[in-house]
This record gives C-alpha cells, sequence and structure tokens, in this order.
C-alpha cells in the first residue's frame, strides 16, 4: 500500500516568518487559547498555519467555533504529514473560558517516514549543465532524512529556475513524485528533469539617443550564437546602471523557439540628471565636525565624460579638489586627470599640499580594482620644533583595492583590502628619492546569533636615506579613531629630542573587535587596538588601547561610540572618547 502526493499544501518562507509572528501575538491578545502540546516550533507554527480555528476571535458564534474544532483533527494530521509525520496520536479538549472559548490539543508525533530513496535524473541530451548540477547537490533530499515536503518542494523550483537561468526555456519535468508508505515508515522520491534544447543570445539593441553608441555598447558582453546565461544580462543591466548616466535601464529579453531558439536583447535606457549634488555633514573625534560639498556634470558630451567639484572642510583637514573621468572601453574602466588643495593642521604636523595627477582605473577579475597614477605633490610642512620645509614629490605607483560584504549596514561576512606602492626618484622633478609599501585589510566573521568579529591590520614600509626628506603627509602615524583607539589622532610614532611626534618610516597597526547585536539597530562591541609607526625593527615598541562601545546602524549609517583605555603608564590621557560615522567596510 502506498499514498501517492504530488501536490501538497506547502509554506514558504515568508509564511513560516507570518504564522510565527501571528504564533507570538496570539499569545498575548485577549485570551483566545489555541494550545499545541508535544511538538517542536517548527511543526506547531505549520500547525497554526492549516489550522482554521486560530482565525477565529473571541466573539466567534459557538455553532462555527464547533464546527471548526471538529475539523482541526483532520488540518492537524495534514500539517503533520507535510513535516513528515504520518502516525501521529491527537488528544483535543474545547473548553469555554471565562473570556473566550480554549482549545487544547496534545499530539504525540510518532515515529516519522523517513526518505529511502532519491532519484534525481536531469537530462540534458549532452554534456550535463555545471549549474545544473550544483543545485541538484544543494538539494536538502537525502536518504535518511525525515520526509519534509517543502524540501521537495524547494529542490523542484530551483531546478526548474537555474534550467530557465541557463537558457533551457523548454525545460520540464517529465516525471516528480513522493511515493509515501506509512506503514514502513518510507518514502521514495523520484524527479526526472527534461532540459530540452539550450537557447543562445540573438542580437543586443538600444533604443537610446542620449550617449555615443560605441559607449553604451561597450556593457555588450553577449554575442550572437553564444549561449545563454542570464547572469550576463543581470551584469549588463548592472553596468549601465552603475554608469550614472541613465534614470531607468528596460531590459527585454524574449526567447524566439523554433527555428531560432536565441534570446535577443533590447535595452531601452532613458537619461538621468546630467547634474548631481552631493552634501554631507559627520563627526569623528579625529578632526571634528565634517561639511562635505560636490556637484557632479554625470554628461559633459556623448562620449561620457565626466567633471566633479568637491569640497570637505573640518577643524583638521580641509581639501577642495576637480576630477575630469574619461571613460574607456570597458565598464568601470576611467581615465583620470585629478587635481586637489589640502591643508591639515593636527598635533603632529602642518601641511599645505598641492596635488595634480592622472589614474588609469580599471575593474580587474575577481572583483579588485587597479589604479595606475603619476602625481605631482607640491608640499610645505612643519613636523616638531626642527623638521619643516618645502617637497617637490613626481610619485608613480600603482594600487589594488577589493571590497565585499553581505548585508550593509551591519554586514556579516566580508572583506575589504588596499594594497599600494608608490615611489620617486632624486633629479625627475623630484628632490628625494624614496621607495614606500603600504597595504590594509579588514574583515568581518560571524561568530554566533547576532555576534560578529571584526578583525583589521595595516602595515608600510618606507625605503630612504634620510626621512627628514620625506615630507609630512607621506610619513606614517599611528593613533585615532580607526587606528589605535585611546590615543590621540597621529599622536603615536618616533619623536624629535624635544618629544614631539614627528612620523616615522614604518607603520604596524592590528585590532580585533567583538560586536553582538542587542536590538534591531543597536549593538554593543570590546575590542583592542595595538601598533604603533617607527623606523627600525628594533624600535618598534606598540602602544595598546582596550576599550568598549556602543553601535548605532542609523538611516544616515553606522554611528559608533567608543571608550578607549591606553595601556601605557606614560600615556596622555587616562582614556579617550572616539566616536565615528561610516560604513564597517
Amino acid at each position: 500500500m502506498f499514498v501517492r502526493l504530488n501536490n501538497s499544501l506547502l509554506i514558504t518562507a515568508g509564511q513560516f516568518a507570518l504564522a510565527s509572528l501571528l504564533f507570538l501575538a496570539g499569545i498575548c491578545y485577549a485570551q483566545a487559547g489555541i494550545t499545541i502540546n508535544g511538538v517542536d516550533d517548527k511543526a506547531r507554527v505549520n500547525i497554526l498555519a492549516y489550522l482554521q480555528l486560530d482565525d477565529e476571535p473571541c466573539d466567534a458564534p459557538n455553532w462555527r467555533v464547533r464546527r471548526l474544532y471538529k475539523e482541526a483533527e483532520n488540518e492537524i494530521r495534514e500539517a503533520l504529514e507535510v513535516v513528515g509525520y504520518y502516525h501521529a496520536k491527537i488528544e483535543k479538549e474545547l473548553l469555554p473560558g471565562e473570556a473566550c472559548w480554549q482549545a487544547k490539543f496534545d499530539i504525540t508525533p510518532g515515529r516519522p517516514v523517513l526518505l529511502r530513496t532519491v532519484t534525481i535524473k536531469i537530462d540534458s541530451g549532452g554534456e550535463q549543465d555545471a549549474k545544473l548540477a550544483k543545485v541538484v547537490q544543494e538539494c536538502a533530499l537525502r536518504s535518511g532524512d525525515i520526509l519534509q515536503h517543502a524540501n521537495y518542494d524547494l529542490c523542484r523550483r530551483n531546478i526548474h529556475r537555474m534550467a530557465k537561468r541557463q537558457g533551457y526555456f523548454d525545460a520540464r519535468f517529465i516525471e516528480r513524485r513522493i511515493d509515501v508508505y506509512p506503514a514502513e515508515f518510507a518514502a521514495d522520491i523520484s524527479l526526472h528533469f527534461q532540459t530540452g534544447r539550450r537557447y543562445v543570445f540573438g542580437e543586443t539593441t538600444f533604443d537610446q539617443s542620449i550617449m555615443h553608441p560605441d559607449l553604451v555598447r561597450r556593457v555588450v558582453i553577449a554575442s550572437p550564437g553564444q549561449q545563454y546565461d542570464a547572469d550576463i544580462t543581470r551584469r549588463m543591466q548592472r553596468d549601465l546602471i552603475a554608469s550614472a548616466y541613465f534614470d531607468q535601464v528596460e531590459l527585454t529579453n524574449e526567447p524566439r523557439g523554433e527555428p531560432h531558439y536565441d534570446v535577443p536583447i533590447h535595452i531601452k535606457l532613458t537619461p538621468g540628471k546630467k547634474y548631481q549634488y552631493s552634501a554631507g555633514i559627520g563627526y569623528a573625534t579625529d578632526v571634528g565636525p565634517k561639511l562635505r560639498l560636490g556637484v557632479l556634470n554625470r554628461r559633459i558630451n556623448k562620449k561620457g565624460h565626466q567633471l566633479e567639484f568637491e569640497t570637505n572642510l573640518s577643524q583638521v583637514i580641509s581639501d577642495i579638489g576637480a576630477t575630469y573621468r574619461i571613460p574607456l572601453s570597458k565598464p568601470e574602466d576611467w581615465f583620470t586627470i585629478d587635481t586637489f588643495y589640502k591643508v591639515e593642521d593636527n598635533d603632529s604636523f602642518q601641511s599645505d599640499l598641492f596635488s595634480a595627477g592622472v589614474q588609469r582605473i580599471q575593474k580587474r577579475e575577481h572583483g579588485w580594482v587597479r589604479t595606475l597614477f603619476l602625481n605631482l605633490r607640491l608640499e610645505e610642512y612643519e613636523t616638531g620644533a626642527f623638521d619643516d620645509g618645502r617637497s617637490k614629490l613626481l610619485t608613480p605607483g600603482v594600487s589594488y583595492s577589493f571590497v565585499t560584504e553581505d548585508y550593509p549596514p551591519r554586514p556579516l561576512e566580508g572583506h575589504r583590502s588596499t594594497v599600494m606602492t608608490r615611489g620617486a626618484v632624486d633629479g625627475l622633478i623630484t628632490d628625494t628619492t624614496f621607495l614606500q609599501l603600504y597595504g590594509n585589510t579588514k574583515w568581518v566573521f560571524t561568530m554566533w546569533s547576532g555576534g560578529r568579529l571584526l578583525t583589521r591590520a595595516e602595515a608600510g614600509a618606507t625605503l630612504i636615506d634620510h626621512l627628514d626628506k620625506l615630507p609630512a603627509s607621506v610619513r606614517y602615524f599611528a593613533g585615532g579613531d580607526t587606528s589605535v583607539r585611546g590615543y590621540d589622532y597621529n599622536s603615536l610614532g618616533p619623536t624629535d629630542p624635544l618629544g614631539a611626534v614627528v612620523g616615522g618610516e614604518n607603520l604596524l597597526v592590528g585590532s580585533i573587535e567583538l560586536d553582538q547585536q542587542i536590538a534591531a539597530d543597536w549593538s554593543l562591541a570590546a575590542f583592542v587596538d595595538s601598533g604603533n609607526a617607527f623606523d627600525a625593527i628594533a624600535d618598534f615598541d606598540p602602544a595598546t588601547g582596550v576599550g568598549v562601545g556602543i553601535r548605532w546602524f542609523s538611516p544616515l549609517g553606522p554611528i559608533r561610540f567608543d571608550v578607549a583605555v591606553p595601556l601605557e603608564s606614560d600615556a596622555p590621557d587616562d582614556y579617550r572618547i572616539h566616536i565615528t560615522l561610516g560604513p564597517d567596510l
């Protein structure tokens, strides 16, 4: 004897969450009581989703409550069968109650039905599709597991969804069945999926008169005759949106069957506003209140050239700059001309810096962004009591950067990394020779429910004969909100004979932080920071700060309030308060 179930009532993840909320709310309102004992939370939520009685208020007519109560046992059995229990014993009781009726169900689920055989066959008529094979591998259907109809349904939907994404538009299941043998406490699953012919890309056409055709066609990475892949169409759409030229990007991809078996791509583009204005205010204890203003001309001409002006103002660091961008042959590939003027006055140095240069910015494989640059830097600086001067540097260099995160503004996984090398040669429009290497990285890991581990490391090294030939803005300092908390901004590093910090040739800083969520938008943190700037490795003397903090993930972004205590006995402060606003990565 067997029971064949092809169309079972299943609840989705959204329905599961909604039923959970209804269940919790049901505990709190008027005493309309449905008590379910003997099952786990998942089964209880599934039962409540099936029970019509659960929707009845206290003032429901008595005849309707009794009718639904009578039907409840069958509904409970149906709900339990969906999660693998076909031999449940149910004892029930209906009481009038003082303020509201009360229904009680004591359930003994019994021995569950287990999956005995699971057969999933993908018939593609040739070479196996790797992405489809991966979906099959990830299906939560294994011999010996408790039968879960929801897992079966999810597996079936995922296979069909992936087939469409891979261009198998005629794909279908020629067999899909669950055979349940309650007397044997066993079930067999059989899925036979036939992909049919894989479609290819057709022509890609555009409906737009905004930009030069060559500029918009640089996003086209699908060639006619190439096997269809929905990820490619999404990437083209994403690149057009990211270009900032367009307000709307409408992509249509209607498959054409026999005799074409292709998918023409048509993209309609609506222009965005030509000018984009930006403004922002912020605060950090390193620099005090901050004000940012900017304007971007997103379309100077049909070739996509852009011009941006931006200024940042604060008590410690202020700058004004302009950037002219020229798009190149690939998306996220730019040539830029930059110039800026920056004034910095902190407790360790004063600097007036003018810089002009060019950059080639290119998106590389695996998400890395490479920047080749050549900058001319003219700087007047004063560090300590004896070190001041003027500097002229022509610095070529290259940097690589990478950012990935899952769910900002409070990512649970991700990392940000940057590496850079730059230098100069005396005599080539430059008054000193040096080579500098720098890198920083920050990682976020999930530890437990609501808990995160944040690690940070920063390192730099300079090859130079005499540090006093190097301007202040190119030297290394430590201390501050994003360095070693417990110490003032740029207050750590080698000193002159009078004890003033003058910066060092090298840098090494690390941090470990534990962050625990305590409410939807709040978390508590504890951290240890350690490191310093130094000239020789023998002189490396790390300063360490420990502390606690609170984070508010506000609509403006994460705001951090930290209290840090320096561990060195000669530290200038007993403790320092650090306030910062900005993303974790």
